[in-house]
């Protein structure tokens, strides 16, 4: 269990904090983020879900999950923790957290509301991270998966959780089934290969013909495999994949968004604004206006 990095947030309103903590993104494969809400008011918006934030609330991200968060009233902003970490797939105890936290995040439930006197953990790992050479590296990893166990399921490191995905997990990392296609026993090279091709292609218009064609499937197995594998069809995730990248130019530069529309090959400004809102929560000049600094 690594830890890539660990924030804490006071009082985000605005400015660059905003513009990094905040946008519309998704992590590396195999990176999970935990994000814990201390006080404040807005909304997590999680792939297609918007959810409210409250005091004490707790949100988990997987691979690939598209997610912002939207500071919501200015009396009421917003306090939190972000922990961004890695499992080992070599190591028995991160295995079944992985299966822990996959069977959560095959439910769908947006966030949980966890104990206040739980934050006194949160800060304790926060300040074990940050000792860096001081504190051993272990005794990170084990509070972390303590805590995963704790809310995830309550298993003890050894036993082995009542999943039935789990022989599966054990051998090949997580299943990735449920919500975004967090729950699949191994990676599928096609699909990765075609995120990729997306990536490299995101000023460009491709449909699933273009890419199923690429990597030499027919279109329709190709589309079923990308669902089964990250949950959307390969045009909502080339779409999301756009929105992101459009939101860091508005974000970083001073484009006029039919420029961002067209640099990014939607149909037209007003097809760009609806479905960004329908990405973000808010629209290209809203958006600009919260996460510009």
């Amino acid at each position: 269990m690594r830890i890539k990095d660990l924030v804490y947030v006071y009082r985000l309103q605005g400015g660059e904090r905003l513009a990094w903590h905040g946008r519309y993104h998704t992590h590396d494969p195999g990176d999970w983020e935990l994000h814990y809400f201390v006080k404040g008011q807005g909304a997590f918006l999680l792939n297609r879900a918007r959810h409210a934030i409250a005091d004490n609330k707790l949100f988990l991200t997987g691979p690939r999950e598209f997610h912002s968060i939207l500071p919501e009233a200015v009396e009421k902003p917003l306090s939190y923790y972000a922990i961004l970490f890695e499992p080992d797939n070599d190591e028995r105890a991160d295995r079944d957290a992985l299966s822990l936290m996959a069977r959560s995040a095959a439910t769908g439930v947006g966030g949980m509301a966890i104990e206040p006197r739980e934050r006194a953990l949160v800060e304790e790992l926060y300040h074990l991270y940050h000792a860096g050479s001081v504190a051993p590296a272990k005794a990170t990893e084990y509070l972390l998966l303590s805590l995963i166990y704790r809310w995830y399921g309550g298993s003890a490191p050894d036993k082995k959780p009542d999943i039935p995905e789990y022989e599966n997990a054990s051998s090949a990392g997580p299943s990735r089934r449920g919500r975004s296609g967090l729950l699949t026993a191994e990676r599928n090279e096609h699909v990765e290969r075609a995120l990729a091709l997306m990536e490299k292609s995101l000023r460009q218009k491709f449909g699933s013909a273009d890419l199923s064609s690429r990597l030499g499937l027919s279109e329709e197995h190709f589309i079923r495999l990308f669902h089964r594998e990250l949950g959307l069809s390969p045009f909502q995730y080339f779409t999301r994949l756009k929105i992101e990248a459009a939101s860091a130019v508005l974000v970083e530069s001073r484009s006029a968004v039919n420029a961002v529309a067209e640099e990014f090959g939607f149909e037209n400004p007003f097809h760009f604004s609806r479905v960004f809102k329908k990405c973000t929560g808010l629209s290209p000049s809203e958006y600009r206006r919260t996460y510009a600094h």
